[in-house]
């Protein structure tokens, strides 16, 4: 995606009916944060922007008269490498604070619950400072694991054959898989290069037998079919597709497998533990 910071703006969209029939998305990756606005009963994309560092979040400056907006609904989601999964068999609210445990967790961190998919649970883990920039206007019960929202994206088309998913966001890769029509793995890492990305992902096949040469991975996040971070997956690997499922209604021109993850969570609702 371009660097721009808005990547779109509808010409018709005014900030005057935002609390009629609009959401704000948000998804924080690393030090940064996308965002767009979605016209509820259309799923239309009104407003786009990204890489927005995460101060503006804290302090709006420039994107003061949207964030600061009163909308109908706002959704964050986050992509936190400390988590763990819990299957619903397991799972009790009264033991979250154990869960956590296997966190790390830190004085003045925040544990957050979520309902991952329809079978597990996942307990994730805010730093202090991104919950303080997260509440200085928003309720953090409205936040997400990113991966709930992408795992919703994608599993609104499921194919008969399962394929390894793979999403890139920066320099971080998440990988899912289902099967017999469950949870079979997920998982995120960080990486430096195109070596350490196709690392990841011959790994992940290998741990769970995956034949890559007859398994389609399907690719959806911050990358294009020129982009170097993905070259050597496509160069190495027969079955390489970008994810087209559209979730949301795009305007001309742009590409739903870069927005799939932020508009997943148009998906997901909020929940007493969300």
């Amino acid at each position: 995606m371009s660097n721009q910071r808005y990547n779109y703006y509808d010409p018709e969209f005014t900030l005057a009916n935002v609390s009629h029939d609009s959401e704000l998305l948000i998804m924080i990756t690393g030090d940064y944060f996308s965002f767009t606005i979605i016209q509820k009963a259309s799923k239309k994309v009104l407003v786009w922007g990204e890489q927005y560092k995460l101060q503006e979040l804290k302090d709006p400056q420039e994107l003061n008269e949207i964030l600061l907006a009163d909308f109908d609904s706002v959704k964050i989601g986050v992509l936190s490498q400390s988590f763990t999964i819990i299957h619903d068999d397991l799972y009790q609210d009264n033991k979250v604070a154990d869960y956590a445990r296997y966190l790390d967790t830190q004085a003045g961190d925040v544990v957050l619950v979520n309902k991952l998919d329809a079978h597990n649970h996942v307990i994730f883990k805010l730093d202090e400072a991104l919950a303080q920039t997260i509440e200085q206007h928003f309720d953090l019960n409205m936040v997400f694991f990113a991966a709930k929202p992408w795992i919703a994206a994608v599993n609104i088309a499921k194919p008969y054959l399962q394929p390894l998913y793979v999403n890139i966001e920066g320099n971080t890769i998440q990988l899912y898989h289902i099967k017999d029509g469950k949870l079979d793995f997920y998982n995120n890492f960080r990486f430096n290069n195109a070596d350490e990305l196709m690392y990841y992902i011959v790994l992940t096949a290998n741990e769970l037998n995956i034949n890559l040469d007859a398994t389609s991975v399907i690719l959806s996040g911050d990358i294009t079919v020129s982009d170097k971070k993905i070259q050597r997956v496509s160069d190495l690997l027969p079955k390489v597709d970008f994810n087209q499922n559209q979730v949301v209604m795009l305007p001309s021109g742009f590409i739903s497998h870069q927005i799939l993850m932020l508009a997943g969570l148009t998906l997901c609702e909020s929940l007493v533990v969300n």
